[in-house]
């Protein structure tokens, strides 16, 4: 009876900030990594140790899956009719490729992922803003169709490909110019706040 009340208190000990965030990254992170496969995939059937450091390298490092965290994805994705898996003997290997359904599913995810994306930077913004951290409201709108390309378009040529890598990063060059310009007006907002602290103190 002791040793079950025990497991009943521990049972329902609330979870704390750290742990339920800790929670969700690792959530967010599987979902990543499902992401990456897929997208992995697009380019041509891989076997696990080939997706793994494709991965690797096309997230430049943000994602390192391990084996003990990509093969239950690899099964879970192929359960899902998403990819599908066949050993070759000759190579004594299992080559995994992208189905149909896992295109769609990839192409419909990263719409999504854009929306979510365009959604919680104008939230940002708009409250630093508020705030009155920043002048700038929100960020010029990244450069979605030419991702969208190199990302989506399979049968893009390498003409259309050059082009969007030309857009995206003038893009790129821009958000930085502005992301500078927010920096500044940060910094002279943290020295107005040391002011008006110094001040008030002073006249206690």
């Amino acid at each position: 009876m002791f040793e079950s009340l025990i497991v009943f208190e521990v049972s329902t000990v609330e979870p704390t900030p750290a742990e339920i965030a800790a929670r969700w990254k690792d959530q967010m992170q599987k979902g990543y990594l499902k992401l990456a496969v897929l997208f992995v995939l697009m380019r041509k059937p891989l076997h696990g140790y080939e997706i793994m450091k494709n991965i690797e390298k096309w997230t430049l490092g943000i994602i390192t899956p391990t084996a003990g965290g990509i093969y239950p994805t690899l099964r879970e994705l192929e359960n899902k009719g998403l990819i599908k898996g066949e050993w070759i003997p000759e190579e004594r290997r299992r080559i995994y490729r992208i189905t149909s359904r896992g295109k769609e599913v990839f192409k419909e995810a990263v719409e999504k992922h854009f929306e979510l994306a365009s959604s919680i930077r104008r939230w940002f913004f708009k409250e630093l803003a508020r705030l009155e951290i920043i002048e700038e409201p929100d960020l010029p709108p990244m450069m979605e169709s030419a991702v969208k390309i190199l990302l989506l378009k399979e049968d893009a040529s390498v003409e259309e490909r050059v082009e969007a890598l030309r857009r995206l990063r003038e893009s790129l060059q821009n958000t930085l110019m502005i992301l500078s310009k927010m920096i500044e007006q940060i910094r002279i907002r943290e020295e107005e706040l040391k002011e008006k602290a110094s001040f008030t103190s002073s006249s206690l």
